[in-house]
Order: C-alpha cells, then sequence, then structure tokens
C-alpha cells in the first residue's frame, strides 16, 4: 500500500483553487517562475513538465546540435544521457569520483574532444558535484555546463549554491525531490539569451517569447494578423502546466523545512553508520552542503563475507523499509547498447569507466523523505541491528576458518 505523500497539503489545494478561479491566465507560472529565481539566487526561471524537458530544453539553448558530443556521469539516472540523445548529440561518459561519487574532473578533461559542446555534471543523491576543475576546463575549451540538480536542492559547493556555477541548471518536481508538482522541472540560468533560447524550444518554438514568462516582443494584434509568423524554431510542447506550477509555489514556500528535515535524518542514520568498517557513506569535502535527496552509503563488504543482498534482506528482517540500489550504469543498459553511432568510433563497452561500474554495484540509497524524525530513528535502529548481525555473522566465520 502506498503511504499518503505528506508534504502536500491545505496551501497547494489553495494554489490550485486560485488557478482554476482565474480561468488559467497563466499568471501562476509567472509567480512560481519569479519566486523560484528569487530563492535561487538567479535572474531568470523557465518552468517545464519534467527534469528531462528541462535538460532537453537547456542543451537546445546552449547550442548543442546533431552529433555533438556532451560529457556526462554514467553513475545516475540516465535523464542526462537521454536527453542528449534527443537531441541527436552523443553522449561521451566520464568516470567518478570512488568517495563522493559524482564526476571526476579528471576523467572529464580525458574525454574532451573538438566536437565537445557541453558537460552536465550532476549533484548526485543531493552532493554537488566538483564544479571549480569542471569551470575551468569550460572556459579553456569553449564548452557550455548545464548542472543537473534534479538530486539537489540548495546544497552548496565552497559557499555557493548549488545550480549558480555553471551556464544553465535544471531541477526536478518528480514526486520523490525535495519539492514536488506531481511532476515538473525548472530550468535557471543568469543569460537571458539562453533563458530566452530555453523557454521558446519548451514552447513549439514560438518567436513571441522572452526570457520572462509574462514578456511578449510582440503586441497582440500582430499576434491576431493573419500574416503572422508564429514558430521561429522546431520546439517542443514541454511547458509547466498552471495547476502544476501552483503545486511548486505551494512547495518552494516550504522547501527550506524540507531539505531541513532530511539534514536530520541523514545525520540519523550518520550516528548509525559511524565505525562500521564496511559501510562507507558519501563524502562530504570540506566546504560542501549536502541536501540528501537519499543517504548514499558504499557497501565495502568483500573482505567480510557480505554481499549487497545479504544486507538487503538482513535490513529488511530487523524492519527497516525497503530501498534502492544505484541505477545500473548508464551505458550498460538494453537501450544504449543498442545505439550505433556510424561515423563515430564509439563503443559503449564494459570496463569504459571502471570506478561507476564498480561503485553500482555496492551502492545503498536509503529514504530521507519521512515526515517523522521518530520513524527515521526507527529505520535507523534496523540499521544498527544490521550493522551488528551481519558483524557478528562476520566474527563467526572467521573464527571457524
Amino acid at each position: 500500500m502506498s503511504r499518503k505523500l505528506w508534504r502536500v497539503g491545505r496551501e497547494e489545494l489553495q494554489y490550485i483553487e486560485e488557478v482554476i478561479n482565474s480561468g488559467l491566465s497563466g499568471a501562476m507560472n509567472s509567480r512560481f517562475e519569479e519566486a523560484f529565481a528569487a530563492k535561487f539566487g538567479v535572474k531568470y526561471a523557465i518552468g517545464v513538465n519534467s527534469g528531462t524537458s528541462a535538460l532537453h530544453c537547456a542543451l537546445s539553448a546552449v547550442g548543442v546540435e546533431e552529433g555533438d558530443e556532451v560529457i556526462v556521469p554514467p553513475l545516475t539516472f540516465a535523464a542526462p544521457a537521454l536527453a542528449v540523445l534527443h537531441q541527436r548529440a552523443i553522449p561521451v561518459f566520464a568516470d567518478v569520483d570512488p568517495e563522493t561519487f559524482t564526476i571526476d574532473p579528471e576523467d572529464i578533461k580525458k574525454k574532451i574532444t573538438e566536437r565537445t559542446k557541453a558537460i552536465i555534471p550532476v549533484a548526485l543523491y543531493g552532493l554537488p558535484a566538483d564544479m571549480d576543475p569542471i569551470m575551468e576546463l569550460a572556459e579553456k575549451n569553449g564548452i557550455k555546463v548545464i548542472e543537473d540538480n534534479a538530486e539537489c536542492f540548495l546544497g552548496k559547493y565552497k559557499g555557493r549554491v548549488a545550480g549558480t556555477l555553471g551556464h544553465m541548471a535544471i531541477y526536478s518536481f518528480e514526486r520523490s525531490k525535495h519539492m514536488t508538482s506531481g511532476n515538473g522541472g525548472v530550468i535557471t540560468t543568469d543569460d537571458e539569451m539562453l533563458a530566452e533560447r530555453a523557454r521558446k524550444f519548451s514552447i513549439l518554438g514560438y518567436t513571441t517569447l522572452t526570457a520572462k514568462q509574462a514578456s511578449y516582443k510582440v503586441s497582440k494584434d500582430e499576434v491576431q494578423h493573419p500574416e503572422f509568423k508564429r514558430h521561429e524554431l522546431v520546439g517542443y510542447n514541454y511547458r509547466l502546466p498552471e495547476v502544476c506550477a501552483a503545486m511548486a509555489l505551494a512547495q518552494l514556500e516550504k522547501l527550506d523545512m524540507f531539505i531541513e528535515k532530511r539534514r536530520k535524518i541523514a545525520a540519523v542514520y550518520g550516528e548509525a553508520v559511524e565505525g562500521c568498517p564496511w559501510l562507507k557513506p558519501q563524502k562530504v569535502p570540506k566546504g560542501y552542503v549536502h541536501s540528501y535527496w537519499t543517504y548514499a552509503m558504499k557497501l565495502e563488504g568483500e573482505e567480510y563475507g557480505i554481499s549487497w543482498m545479504d544486507f538487503r534482506r538482513t535490513f529488511l528482517e530487523e524492519g527497516g523499509e525497503r530501498f534502492y540500489a544505484a541505477w545500473c550504469v548508464n551505458y550498460l543498459e538494453p537501450a544504449f547498447q543498442k545505439i550505433k553511432f556510424l561515423d563515430r568510433d564509439i563503443s559503449y563497452r564494459e570496463a569504459l569507466c571502471p570506478v561507476a561500474e564498480k561503485l553500482q554495484k555496492s551502492l545503498i540509497q536509503l529514504k530521507t523523505n519521512f515526515e517523522d524524525l521518530e520513524y527515521a530513528r526507527f529505520q535507523a535502529d534496523a540499521l544498527r541491528r544490521t550493522i551488528e548481525k551481519l558483524s557478528q555473522k562476520t566474527l563467526t566465520v572467521k573464527r571457524k576458518t
């Protein structure tokens, strides 16, 4: 049985009612975008219907075209690589750091070619990527950077808000994210030209659109004229429904509380894991602030005879909730294995990103979206019992050998 989505309540219903009573005028989209831009300290925000749509729009805005290469991490949800393919470009996978699990700037450097047009660093599980060296590489090579912050809201990198470091950023409002509108997403940037391009691409390429939601280049009379040409480019219908914008605005007003709760839950897990030699939480380097979409750990159980399935089985037996492994490394998914780039020597083979492939088999993502901190403590107690039980089993095996 699915649990009620506790984060959604009367505030969302109030704004949705406003939208319905206004006759779906579109005003709520402007309110939401202005509020989101202000909250995240950027000039422009463009609401769309998903995080994947946001990535597609951003790629178009920065000029990615057919045959261009875009560097992405393989250890993440497949949306960045899929968005690259939607733009008829080529995803080039760079390996990840074994401790932070985010894309490795050193491997990005190795993967840059004359065809590289963009880099998409992902703030994985709520932790920003190492952005300074990525931006240095981008500036040196004339490459645009699109931050994928679908899993990171108001995280920080060396004192700066994640999502304000690259040329553009995207966020997702899917059900499990820090804030939700059922589904939805947003693109942010400080660049007016990029904002205008993204908005046009997201709404059928309409020539009248500008960087701001409620701003138009021509008058209503001109638009209604029989000779008016509407479509400046081939765009998509990715616009954020106004009812979703209403829900997102209410969620945005509660975002600080949501994130603070996730951080408290992560701290509870951290206390439970402390001292365990075979569970290594995702490293949070000095100067980073994690937003904990999930609490991710690396299981180093080989030496102790503890498998991923041993951990899962024991955790569930001890009252823990079901949890996710890491997603399959993108390029090993069947969809990517079928792809052939006829004029390019690119192969999505095993061992392409060895660190990511090894990590993927060992990662554990515990939930942080509980309403009740006491319930999170109950989950942490299940984690403690799991560690104790498996550690005891390991000692018994070692004594016998």
